[in-house]
């Protein structure tokens, strides 16, 4: 077995690596810090599972996700991520990954996920799993809400939008230019039909994708 770690904060796949080593300490262990990396440890090794932030540099996790799995088709994916809403955890199953850990979960269950996903199985953690229940009684499967025309990174800025952030604080809490988050605010607005901040945070709520 081979584990790659992709995320951009140093301290964060520091802590990854060492929960992962005491418990599996003659496993080799790689990291990598941006997309741009990523892809290139990708065509160095065989690796067995990769343990993928969803905001990685300029590129969202989930839209690298198809991109991987043509490098390695049974590369085993865990998500590892900050958000718990269920359009992300079902994107991520979408796309075809094998596992979905939010950050505020992870020393309890990643070892867990690792396990499992080595042994052919998906692992979704508690928090996620909810999310999912309730995506499922919820939807109305004849048809596309908006939002979900939205590709990874849009549906990212979108939930930032609809929870009454600036586009100066998404585009440092994403590490994107202003104008790139206004053209995503933009695009985002297009696809949806909506003319307004105000409108997306209204759609938001009565859809119950925040909180």
């Amino acid at each position: 077995m081979r584990i790659l770690l992709a995320d951009d904060h140093a301290i964060v796949r520091s802590g990854l690596k060492r929960i992962i080593m005491e418990a599996f300490p003659d496993v080799p262990i790689g990291e990598a810090a941006s997309d741009v990396e990523l892809l290139a440890k990708m065509r160095e090794a065989n690796w067995t599972v990769l343990i993928l932030d969803i905001a990685l540099g300029t590129r969202n996790g989930l839209d690298l996700v198809p991109e991987l799995l043509q490098i390695i088709p049974d590369l085993r994916i865990i998500i590892l991520s900050m958000y718990s809403e269920r359009q992300f955890v079902v994107r991520a199953l979408r796309v075809g990954v094998s596992g979905y850990v939010t950050k505020d979960r992870a020393p309890e269950e990643l070892l867990q996920a690792i396990s499992s996903v080595t042994q052919g199985k998906r692992y979704i953690c508690e928090t996620a799993t909810q999310q999912i229940a309730e995506h499922v009684a919820l939807a109305d499967f004849g048809s596309q809400a908006p939002h979900e025309r939205l590709s990874s990174r849009e549906y990212e800025v979108f939930l930032l939008l609809a929870k009454a952030h600036s586009v100066t604080e998404i585009a440092t809490q994403l590490r994107l230019s202003v104008k790139t988050i206004s053209t995503y605010r933009n695009r985002i607005l297009e696809k949806m039909g909506l003319n307004s901040n105000a409108q997306l945070m209204r759609y938001a709520l009565e859809s119950k994708l925040t909180t």
